[in-house]
């Protein structure tokens, strides 16, 4: 090999190794002890909730323990922000367990992860994925702004409604045994599964059900606000397994 070549390579080399530290050093990390500590963004205060006011990537490191049913663990002001789970979870004082499961579910607002302007556009282009949210006083996820994602995330026994996003995606996720609302609330669902909740699926006017399924929720299974389009669904012992408000376009539906 020449000098040349050879000096070629070393320099690709380096290029790459700068770029992957570069994208590392973009990510975030929280986990228990610095939500506690604060400044993971600029004006975090020390414990909870943890606020995320810049935008960019964060992933957790670590569960992280809210014992208040009254205090939200993550709250995102800012737009274009990307939450990584990374298999681990959040976790509220609420508990289901048991078989048949009871819940003990104590009063509260706290949310698992909240992007809701008090005033004004809430949060846009927000993403979270990869892990779970449980036992939280209030919902598990909110994210009112255009564009969210909710993606591979198991909303469990939270006081509130599971998941819920406003012209946003939920994909591949789960919401079981949360305590009152619609478990799952987004204009595009897919994948999802909801079982023994209240309220199953809601899809908001315009948006797309495909591929999910509802499960012994309580009073609907699926609920779509048309114009709408359902497609592929399962609904299955629940108070009222499919409710269509308005001319929808419905299709390959199984009940039971």
């Amino acid at each position: 090999m020449s000098w040349r070549v050879l000096r070629t390579s070393l320099v690709a080399l380096a290029v790459i190794a700068f770029g992957s530290n570069a994208v590392n050093a973009a990510v975030v990390e929280i986990d228990q002890r610095n939500a506690r500590a604060g400044k993971v963004t600029e004006g975090d205060a020390p414990g909870f909730p943890v606020t995320i006011s810049e935008p960019g990537s964060y992933r957790l490191t670590s569960n992280l323990l809210v014992d208040d049913a009254g205090t939200t663990a993550i709250e995102i002001t800012a737009s274009d922000v990307t939450i990584d789970l990374a298999g681990f979870s959040i976790i509220g004082p609420n508990i289901c367990e048991g078989n048949p499961v009871v819940c003990v579910i104590s009063g509260g607002a706290g949310i698992g992860i909240k992007a809701v302007a008090a005033e004004g556009p809430s949060p846009e282009n927000v993403r979270v994925s990869n892990g779970t949210v449980r036992g939280m006083g209030g919902h598990g996820i909110r994210l009112i702004g255009n564009g969210t994602v909710v993606e591979r995330v198991h909303a469990v026994s939270n006081g509130g409604p599971g998941i819920v996003v406003g012209l946003g995606s939920i994909i591949d996720s789960v919401a079981m045994f949360n305590g009152s609302g619609a478990a799952v609330v987004g204009l595009i669902v897919r994948g999802t599964v909801s079982t023994n909740n209240v309220f199953g699926i809601f899809v908001r006017p315009g948006g797309v059900a495909t591929g999910n399924s509802a499960i012994a929720n309580a009073v609907t299974g699926l609920t779509a606000q048309c114009p709408a389009v359902v497609v592929g669904n399962s609904t299955v012992n629940n108070g009222t397994n499919l409710e269509v408000n308005g001319m929808c376009a419905v299709a390959d539906h199984a009940q039971q």
